[in-house]
């Protein structure tokens, strides 16, 4: 929903998917209702697009077979259906629990190798490392996010260091599909936090300027 709010005025179509129905859907927006199970809808969504942002997973209480069908099996189908159909950039809402078992202490950056925390996060470094495979193979761009806590604002004491506010998630995601050439980039996504803990090069690169600091609600 934030994102279709900040990028609607400056792209031409979006075309939106999700499981439940969308509210308000403008003249430059087509909205799809279906599983991201369903294979054959994802096949045909990827006509005439040239990227595709892909936020779809499961979060919080999860199974095995639920993880697996949406952040495995699902990941899959959408990353090879955008290649089939020729899709450009793909950009990716990989995880900050891809590194969640480095100590707190130390000032992680997308450099350092994977550490994932839970099964949840070794699910999102393989996805990143699928974009990878795509890039290597096949030429297809792409930004992996390693969001930390998106929320409308910070809820508690640890998302003071890991929010990530809405205007910046859409300066994030808007960057990382008109950057000419990203490569296969994975980029931290947190907001201008003072007690951010982690350190980003690819900030620079992508030219992201986070403005929010979840410091100004500490109260």
């Amino acid at each position: 929903t934030a994102l279709r709010d900040g990028l609607r005025l400056n792209w031409r179509h979006l075309r939106l998917t999700d499981i439940r129905p969308m509210q308000n859907v403008t003249n430059n927006e087509e909205a799809i209702v279906t599983d991201i199970a369903d294979r054959s809808a994802i096949e045909a969504m990827m006509w005439d697009v040239r990227a595709v942002v892909h936020l779809a997973g499961v979060i919080g209480d999860y199974d095995l077979e639920t993880l697996f069908r949406v952040n495995a099996r699902g990941l899959f189908d959408v990353f090879e259906s955008a290649r089939l159909a020729g899709v450009e950039r793909i950009v990716f809402a990989s995880s900050n629990h891809a590194f969640g078992c480095y100590p707190i202490t130390e000032r992680v950056s997308p450099e350092l190798p994977p550490r994932p925390d839970s099964l949840y996060g070794v699910f999102k470094v393989w996805g990143e490392t699928m974009l990878r495979n795509y890039y290597d193979r096949h030429g297809i761009t792409s930004v992996s996010l390693r969001i930390g806590t998106y929320r409308s604002l910070p809820i508690d004491q640890r998302s003071l260091a890991t929010w990530l506010s809405p205007a910046d998630v859409v300066q994030l995601v808007d960057l990382s599909l008109r950057h000419p050439d990203p490569g296969c980039m994975v980029v931290n996504g947190y907001s201008n936090n003072t007690r951010l803990k982690t350190h980003d090069p690819n900030w620079m690169k992508l030219g992201y300027q986070p403005r929010d600091n979840a410091e100004e609600y500490r109260e």
